[in-house]
């Protein structure tokens, strides 16, 4: 199979995986508070652990599956066995006997979830810098494109009322079902159609090693016809790793005669080295790597990372039971509210893509997080002290999720994106499953947060304005050192000496 066959079917891949993430999302969440209310009885704050709880083995499974990527560096082995958590947890979700179970389920997808990591770990390793922003949108745009196609089919899920042996098919447990049988169809072709694609820098090494075999070919070959000081800079008229060009070829050695074996020593010097294999990093090597985590504008996306997913899952916690109390709305409603919120992530994920050639990921934050905080004391003035049934209610509602789910796209791309080009490219998969363990606990607070705190709307949301301020100013304190590091492609010596250099120093 061609490469470039290989590279289409891996991405196609990685886009069903994300497609089924927001896929399940949406078919289930709907349901679930009603599910756990009429079915179990269970109270409106054991929602919020249920919610949170897919967030916490998340959380726990992200660096585990992303470590598990950068040292054995396939991704392939790692999909298929997170996938086989999804297909479990997703059947003991349609089984359940008590909301225990329920629980039990979210908690056991929520791992297989977690290889999100190192999916996107791929993503950082297979692409170049300036496609890398307009992947991650394509990739969450598949995942809200899933969100969107997932209400309708709720829709559709929410008439089956049959027997299967001791089971029930019905509103409550299709969904259940339905995603076993999904990820199990995901894992097939997992196992057909994905591949683990090379590294962009590996074949940009390539071209490398070819340009400085040459140059140094060339260099060695041509000190015949040279005047005998050019003859000092043959061996380093090219880039040459380190490895391949020893410090007595720079010193001038090699000008000393121009043997033809001399010439094939240097030759099998520079495409030995060049071919030689590199050393599997240890353990403890990719842990030291690891360390550049520390630095500022690291903490910085990640603090910012857990303050916007806290407050989004805070106020996706709360649409659900806040709807059937304000406006009376129920599975339908919610399920069509979800539709339409997907629909406008779609598009401003395209909008993303579109811009991120045009504006750097730092200033894509910045809108996300101006959008976020307008909402956020949008819905402080108008809709902490509303009353069940008011004409406001629904209006207020339109505009405030308009302008959050149009910031959040900008925000999570660039901050992904902008995440990946900061960190090691070596240790992508422990920076991602970092990255994604804070956005677990994040989303395990937010849930909590939001479900506790229903009737004191005031509170709530005066905590969530206040964490985006915090955000605003460690973002404009940080704003200098949030961008992506110049990189230097190596110049040949020839570009680069003067001619004063060039002249003798005796004559």
């Amino acid at each position: 199979m061609k490469a470039s066959t290989k590279k289409r079917c891996t991405r196609i891949c990685v886009g069903l995986f994300f497609l089924l993430g927001g896929i399940e999302y949406a078919v289930i969440l709907p349901t679930l508070w009603l599910y756990l209310e009429h079915r179990f009885d269970a109270e409106q704050w054991f929602f919020g652990v249920v919610f949170a709880s897919f967030c916490f083995s998340n959380l726990l499974s992200s660096p585990f599956f992303g470590f598990w990527v950068d040292y054995t560096q396939k991704t392939k082995a790692a999909i298929l066995f997170a996938n086989l958590f999804e297909i479990g947890g997703n059947f003991l979700y349609f089984v359940a006997w008590s909301k225990y179970w329920v629980l039990g389920a979210r908690l056991i997808s929520g791992i297989g979830a977690g290889i999100g990591a190192g999916i996107f770990a791929q993503i950082a390793r297979t692409t170049t810098e300036q496609e890398r922003t307009g992947m991650y949108s394509i990739a969450m745009a598949l995942r809200q494109f899933g969100l969107l196609v997932g209400p309708g089919l709720n829709l559709f899920l929410r008439k089956f009322n049959i027997e299967l042996g001791p089971f029930k098919i019905d509103t409550y447990t299709a969904p259940g079902i339905f995603m076993t049988v999904m990820w199990l169809l995901l894992e097939i072709i997992m196992l057909i159609f994905y591949f683990d694609l090379p590294k962009v820098h590996s074949i940009e090494n390539e071209d490398f090693s070819e340009y400085s075999i040459n140059s140094q070919t060339e260099s060695s070959l041509g000190t015949k016809n040279q005047p005998k000081h050019f003859q000092n800079h043959g061996s380093i008229n090219g880039y040459v790793p380190n490895k391949i060009v020893h410090s007595h070829n720079i010193n001038g050695d090699l000008s000393t005669t121009n043997s033809d074996l001399e010439n094939e020593k240097l030759l099998n010097t520079v495409t030995g080295g060049l071919h030689e294999p590199l050393k599997k990093a240890t353990v403890m090597d990719k842990w030291h790597l690891a360390k550049d985590l520390v630095r500022e504008e690291v903490i910085v996306i990640l603090a910012s990372q857990f303050m916007m997913f806290f407050n989004e899952t805070a106020f996706e916690t709360l649409v659900t039971p806040l709807s059937e109390y304000l406006l009376g709305w129920k599975e339908i409603q919610n399920s069509i509210l979800y539709c339409l919120v997907a629909l406008e992530a779609i598009l401003v994920f395209i909008l993303v893509k579109k811009l991120s050639y045009k504006i750097s990921d730092r200033w894509l934050m910045v809108i996300g997080v101006a959008f976020e905080g307008f909402a956020l004391v949008w819905y402080l003035l108008m809709l902490a002290n509303a009353k069940p049934h008011s004409s406001l209610v629904l209006p207020t509602l339109i505009v405030g999720t308009f302008v959050i789910v149009f910031g959040i796209p900008f925000f999570s791309v660039a901050n992904v994106s902008l995440y990946s080009k900061i960190t090691d490219e070596r240790t992508q998969g422990i920076a991602q499953g970092i990255q994604r363990s804070v956005t677990g606990i994040a989303m395990i607070m937010g849930p909590l947060w939001g479900g506790s705190l229903l009737h004191q709307l005031y509170l709530m949301l005066g905590v969530m304005a206040a964490l985006e301020v915090i955000l605003g100013v460690l973002m404009f304190l940080s704003f200098h050192r949030l961008k992506e590091p110049n990189k230097q492609l190596p110049v040949p010596y020839d570009e680069i000496i003067s001619d004063n250099e060039r002249t003798p120093l005796l004559t």
